[in-house]
């Protein structure tokens, strides 16, 4: 059996579509679909109930306990009945054959990703030009382990429960640190081109560079949890210029506006990214004090 994850946050304007699209699926195998309600205050629990009342399959789990995409996704794998999980997000819609796809990736494979297309879900201008270039398509490769979308993700139960599901401390990139937890199983990513996912932007440029904000920031961390597990340093070293080289930047690739967007939500990743070294090094040494602290204390009992 196969289980759809759809996380939810006052998801009510955009949810419809992916239920709507998902309700078009023609596998004819057992599949349900999840949705793990983030404590939405908008209308999405009432949307998702209406569409209980066509989909026998479909049923949604509070998980609302811990803020966040990754807390939400492994309270409903947790209340999920299938052997693999299908992930996807309340503000996408899959594209016909998706879950038929994933199903048929799965028999060969235990972690998969399908790829995203950016034309159906959003205007075409030269701010969604910009945005097409940074989000990428399926399989993303870096420099340490290549990674997919929790967009357009799924993988074999038994992976996800080896590892603990997604890291609720990841606000963002939670995806990423998933897929490479696991790859370091022994599990190979691969990209199955039929498992399309028409991708919504996340708002406008404000909102976009809020959210490139947020990547550098857990960028950062992403980093310093994985680099003593092989994360290449250069790459550490490289980031680190992404600030200082910004003014240069602007100078040298800003052309028109589609490269002033990039430039512009590019500065937002490098300012998130500064941010989360300096709140490192903060704990660092509040945890370096309280520890001595605490030693202090047992020398003198």
């Amino acid at each position: 059996m196969l289980s759809v994850i759809i996380p939810a946050y006052n998801a009510e304007t955009t949810i419809s579509a992916q239920l709507d699209a998902l309700a078009q699926q023609t596998y004819s195998g057992p599949w349900e679909i999840v949705v793990g309600d983030n404590g939405s205050t908008d209308g999405t629990l009432e949307v998702v109930r209406r569409y209980q009342q066509t989909l026998s399959h479909l049923k949604v789990v509070d998980a609302s306990a811990m803020r966040g995409a990754a807390h939400a996704r492994n309270t409903a794998c947790a209340q999920a009945q299938g052997d693999a999980f299908l992930f996807c997000d309340a503000d996408d819609a899959v594209a016909p054959g998706w879950v038929a796809a994933m199903a048929v990736a799965l028999e060969k494979h235990d972690l998969v990703c399908g790829r995203r297309e950016m034309a159906q879900l959003n205007d075409r201008n030269e701010f969604a030009e910009a945005l097409t270039s940074i989000e990428g398509t399926g399989l993303l490769y870096h420099p340490f382990r290549p990674f997919g979308s929790a967009s357009n993700l799924a993988v074999k139960r038994v992976h996800h429960e080896a590892v603990g599901g997604f890291d609720g401390q990841f606000l963002a990139l939670q995806d990423i640190d998933y897929c490479w937890r696991i790859q370091a199983l022994g599990v190979t990513l691969h990209e199955v081109k039929d498992a399309v996912v028409n991708f919504r932007f996340r708002g406008d440029v404000r909102a976009s560079f809020r959210r490139n904000k947020k990547f550098g920031y857990y960028s950062a961390r992403l980093y310093r949890k994985h680099w003593a597990n092989g994360f290449p340093k250069g790459m550490l070293f490289k980031c680190f210029l992404a600030l200082p080289l910004v003014p240069v930047k602007l100078v040298v690739r800003v052309r028109d506006r589609p490269t002033l967007f990039l430039w512009f939500l590019n500065l937002g990743w490098a300012l998130g990214y500064w941010h989360a070294w300096i709140d490192m090094a903060k704990e660092a040494v509040v945890a370096r004090l309280s520890s001595g602290k605490a030693d202090s204390e047992l020398s003198v009992s």
